[in-house]
């Protein structure tokens, strides 16, 4: 197995008396002042923004990708992640662009290994970080990139447990004081088909919204059947495959379909206030298999009495489709349809350039530089990332309980996913059986919040 560093950090850390620490110290207001450098902060005496990547996988280096295509100037100076391997292989990923390798200055001395590579790369003088790290992990990146006055690129869902959630709401309260921009990975918020079909509906062209049915039907994900290689640790093994384990990606209801609960919260104007729901693991069991479910379905209810159907399912060899449709007394409006798509394309549209819907990665990594820059709107997505993570999350305790759950039930709960410390030798959250197979949620007897 490769030798990580564990310097200190979270390789020493416990995750508990972080966050708990991350909570007391937004309610002391304990930042230093000189922290607060305002939206236009960057390299004192230079328009390039500084930028660091913590978590170098395939979308760590899509967003690394789409940030270094943002408007101005900016090159990428440092890197982290738990693997050196992946480091080396998004830094040469990125340097085949040849639009890209002008901007990206990363020597050996500016590439970090372990569980504190974050740490390593927020005092590297970058001015933006980009977090693209397994979701677990998101609540304290976040909170110690804030504490160090960066900006903030993070990729849903923020957090994975209701304690991440209430960390994120401390840092927020740091971030706002810094004015620092932050954007979340939740794109539909930037795409024109979404922002416009909105505003229809804000405008009436529904009339009022009565309930909403959203589907996420791919087999996507975590690489579900890989086996752990013999050698390697457990936890090692875990956070490889970290699509496939509960306590890194929360299941797949909130690593993948955070995205539809977003939009619903959107056209809602609100969280929901309850929620009950069901599913189960018929396919997605065994070895390799991790202990998340293979398919959800989750009823929310909002105050004003709108009811949201979801469906969330990774299985193989079924329908799949992916979109959000909102039903109102005057009509309906389907926002996103087709799996993996910018909306409904025909095949003209596809040879058509001008005629194809923008790309909403992009887009929202231009909204983040523009804000940083100042010349335009700010952006603190942070805030119904947070929200719109929580309600997945939710809807996951909903169906791994069997029971009706509330928001402030939710989000009151101590329930912590993960393990009591971050170290290559700490004990896993979660161990195999006999056969490899790890249990499940069991409805009527896991404890969900």
């Amino acid at each position: 197995m490769v030798q990580h560093d564990q310097s200190p950090g979270l390789g020493r850390a416990s995750r508990r008396g972080f966050l708990n620490q991350v909570t007391v110290s937004a309610t002391a207001g304990s930042l230093a002042a000189g922290l607060s450098i305002g939206r236009s902060a960057h390299a004192a005496g230079s328009d390039v923004i500084r930028t660091g990547m913590i978590g170098c996988g395939n979308r760590g280096t899509g967003a690394c990708r789409e940030a270094l295509l943002a408007p101005g100037a900016k090159k990428l100076i440092a890197v982290g992640d738990l693997f050196p391997e992946r480091i080396e292989t998004s830094l040469k990923n990125l340097s085949k662009y040849e639009d890209l390798a002008p901007n990206i200055d990363v020597p050996t001395e500016r590439r970090f290994a372990g569980f504190d590579a974050y740490q390593q790369v927020l005092a590297a003088g970058v001015d933006l970080v980009l977090l693209a790290t397994p979701p677990h992990f998101r609540p304290i990146h976040y909170a110690a990139a804030v504490q160090a006055g960066k900006h903030v690129f993070m990729e849903k869902p923020c957090c994975v447990d209701a304690p991440g959630y209430r960390a994120l709401l401390a840092a927020n309260e740091h971030a706002r004081q810094q004015n620092l921009s932050v954007v979340v990975g939740l794109q539909r918020r930037h795409q024109r088909q979404y922002l416009d079909g909105i505003g229809r509906i804000r405008d009436g062209a529904i009339g009022d919204v009565t309930f909403l049915r959203t589907y996420y039907n791919v087999l996507g994900g975590g690489r579900a059947g890989q086996l752990k290689p013999e050698g390697m640790s457990e936890l090692e093994y875990q956070i490889r495959q970290w699509g496939v384990f509960l306590w890194l990606s929360g299941d797949h209801i909130v690593e993948q379909a955070t995205h539809l609960m977003d939009v619903a919260n959107w056209v809602v104007g609100a969280t929901p206030i309850r929620a009950n729901g069901m599913g189960g693991r018929e396919l997605r069991y065994g070895p390799g298999n991790g202990d998340i479910w293979d398919h959800h379905v989750v009823e929310f209810e909002y105050e004003n009495g709108v009811r949201y159907f979801c469906q969330a399912r990774q299985q193989a060899g079924v329908w799949e489709h992916v979109s959000e449709n909102v039903h109102g007394t005057k009509g309906s409006l389907t926002l996103g349809t087709g799996a993996w798509g910018f909306g409904a394309l025909t095949p003209r549209d596809l040879r058509d350039k001008k005629r194809v819907p923008e790309n909403p990665y992009q887009r929202e990594h231009e909204n983040l530089f523009h804000s940083i820059r100042g010349d335009g709107p700010h952006r603190f997505d942070i805030e119904y990332g947070a929200t719109s993570s929580m309600t997945a999350i939710m809807g996951r305790m909903a169906t791994y309980s069997g029971k009706l759950i509330s928001w402030e039930e939710a989000t009151r709960s101590e329930l912590r996913l993960g393990p009591d410390r971050y170290a290559w030798d700490a004990e896993p959250p979660v161990k195999p059986d006999a056969t490899g197979a790890y249990a499940a949620a069991k409805p009527g007897l896991t404890k969900a919040w």
